[in-house]
């Protein structure tokens, strides 16, 4: 069959974004450079270094010297249902830092304005790149159908019979349902299922990346004071492809194929200050503000199924590309870190994203750094990351949605533990880490699902960075 497509109201109300995709584009990977990542991210009261600058401008005040940098990383990102035996994996290689950093100052100066620091950079905060196959039984796609067919005082059968992808009134998933056979009308525009399945495999695969470019000011003021300020243009690029078929025992099945496509910029402000009350110890804090982001959004979606032996295809239209704004949440961090007899040093940050569509997510990080040998460091770090949301359905498709993915997934803490190595010198920094996260996914294929599936994920990840100090 053929796609067509769908020219639709600007009054069209439709659900394009949710919590769900809140969560997603709001969360961040430790990802930077070498150090950094060795180190846990605990930098924020520690500066020196680009991607510290990053999460807080005020570390860009502790440079004396300019520097152009570059990080490369490759990751191995491993997805299982619990109780499996496949494993998905999905490789990835990618450059996640990219700066340059201008230094004006006077290293024998020690009142006043010492430096006045320039830095811009290019970070990648999150891969969406993830397989997920779950099997099970009940999924529950037709009831969910039902449900959304029959909100808001049902839909008449009058009003689907001629499959009416343009009416602002009526969401897709009724109309594939209706059309597959996959419900049944039981009066006052009320829709029960016309089949029910038993068994059920959903698959989900994602692809994107969300990256920030940042122009950044900071000032050394006595050497005791750094404060800073930054301009962040944050990118997403976001595609989510979804098949959620079912099955019973008496030939029956329905597969719903679904399509999302997100692109978009935005905006954010960044403050930060760094306090050295004594040479030995830094006292560091930063906000960004919450970010505005403008994104254009596509959706379509497919239905096939085989009912008391007839075989029915339904296609929707493309639904073309349509804007909205989206905010993604307010950012803080605070942070201790303290030398150790002129060998090494120890930090602890904590961060917070506040957010309105979902529970606050808060961050532990923990670093440490030593020196190896002349000009030879290691380090190493461990993260601890809350959960995004409550188990409560954050995916609730309204009545007249035109989107057709109907999973949603929970994701529980996530932790991380890193080490690394490096070599700094007066003109030249050479770093490499390797860190492993993990984490576990309650994914359900559908709101009528009862119990989630449970799904573990482990990522590899080795960090190189290199940096010529001038």
């Amino acid at each position: 069959m053929k796609r067509h497509l769908a020219i639709l109201s600007l009054l069209l109300i439709c659900q394009l974004t949710t919590a769900q995709d809140v969560q997603r584009f709001a969360q961040r990977s430790t990802m930077g450079t070498a150090r950094y990542v060795g180190m846990g991210g605990a930098m924020t009261a520690i500066g020196g270094d680009p991607s510290a600058a990053a999460d807080n401008p005020a570390g860009l005040g502790l440079y004396r010297r300019s520097e152009i940098s570059v990080t490369i990383d490759e990751s191995i990102d491993n997805t299982q249902q619990a109780g499996s035996n496949d494993t998905y994996q999905r490789a990835r290689f990618s450059a996640p830092q990219i700066t340059a950093i201008w230094a004006w100052g006077k290293s024998n100066k020690q009142r006043g304005l010492v430096y006045n620091n320039f830095l811009f950079s290019y970070n990648r905060f999150a891969n969406f790149d993830r397989d997920i196959v779950v099997t099970g039984r009940g999924m529950s796609m037709v009831p969910t159908i039902c449900n959304i067919t029959n909100d808001k005082g049902g839909i008449s059968e009058e009003s689907l019979a001629n499959k009416p992808w343009d009416d602002v009134e009526i969401g897709w998933l009724s109309i594939l349902g209706y059309e597959a056979y996959l419900i049944n009308p039981i009066g006052n525009s009320q829709w029960e299922p016309a089949v029910e399945f038993t068994d059920g495999t959903l698959s989900i695969s994602e692809t994107g990346i969300s990256d920030q470019y940042t122009l950044s000011w900071a000032g050394n003021i006595n050497n005791q004071w750094y404060i800073g300020v930054g301009l962040n243009i944050p990118t997403i690029n976001y595609t989510k492809h979804t098949s959620l078929r079912e099955v019973n025992n008496q030939n029956a099945s329905a597969e719903l194929k679904s399509m999302f496509h997100v692109s978009g910029v935005g905006v954010s402000g960044s403050f930060g200050l760094i306090y050295r009350p004594v040479q030995a110890l830094r006292i560091g804090a930063s906000l960004q503000t919450p970010t505005v982001m403008q994104l254009s959004r596509q959706t379509t979606g497919d239905m096939y199924s085989t009912v008391a032996g007839q075989k029915y295809e339904i296609l929707t239209p493309e639904s073309g590309v349509m804007d909205i704004k989206i905010g993604l949440p307010l950012r803080t961090s605070v942070s201790v870190a303290g030398q150790i007899f002129d060998k090494g040093l120890v930090a602890i940050q904590y961060d917070c994203a506040h957010s309105k569509e979902m529970e606050d997510i808060h961050t532990l990080r923990f670093g440490a750094e030593a020196q190896a040998y002349r000009g030879l460091f290691i380090n190493a770090g461990y993260i601890y990351e809350s959960s995004f949301t409550t188990e409560d359905p954050m995916w609730l498709l309204g009545y007249n949605e035109i989107r057709t993915d109907i999973d949603y997934r929970y994701t529980a803490a996530t932790q991380y533990a890193s080490a690394g190595i490096g070599y700094r010198s007066d003109v030249v920094i050479a770093q490499l880490a390797y860190q492993y996260s993990w984490q576990t996914l309650h994914q359900y294929a559908s709101e009528e699902q009862e119990l989630p599936f449970y799904v573990n994920t482990h990522t590899h990840r080795i960090v190189a960075t290199l940096a010529w100090r001038f």
